[in-house]
């Protein structure tokens, strides 16, 4: 996807820059985001009742949902798991408010969220 173009004027784009990359998000449809539900979903059986009940793994889903709403630069799973775990983060807690946080109330065009200087023990 080329920089500047728009997926659809319903779904909420964010580029997000992380060591002085920009990555580009996008909003998931509700078939997209129960696609990666099921994948991310599993029978367990309790080892209490023996009775199997359907357990969603959220670090499984959040991870898929970051693979499918990075889209420049592209990212892959190889791709991501290499990345720096503050930085992965990062993209992590981006995908969560832009799904999990409550609609704003105003129309505003794709955001730019910048990472600050690094701190602690990184």
């Amino acid at each position: 996807m080329a920089r500047g173009t728009s997926l659809s004027p319903d779904f909420s784009e964010q580029v997000v820059n992380i060591r002085g990359v920009d990555y580009k998000l996008r909003e998931l449809s509700i078939g997209e985001y129960d696609d990666l539900q099921k994948k991310a979903t599993v029978v367990r059986t309790s080892h209490l009742t023996g009775e199997d009940r359907e357990e969603t793994d959220t670090v499984l889903l959040l991870r898929l949902m970051v693979l499918a709403c990075v889209v420049d630069p592209k990212m892959t799973a190889e791709k991501f798991g290499a990345m720096p775990m503050r930085a992965a983060g990062k993209l992590n807690a981006s995908v969560n408010r832009m799904h999990f946080d409550v609609e704003p109330d105003s129309d505003s065009p794709a955001e730019t969220v910048e990472e600050g200087p690094a701190t602690g023990n990184a």
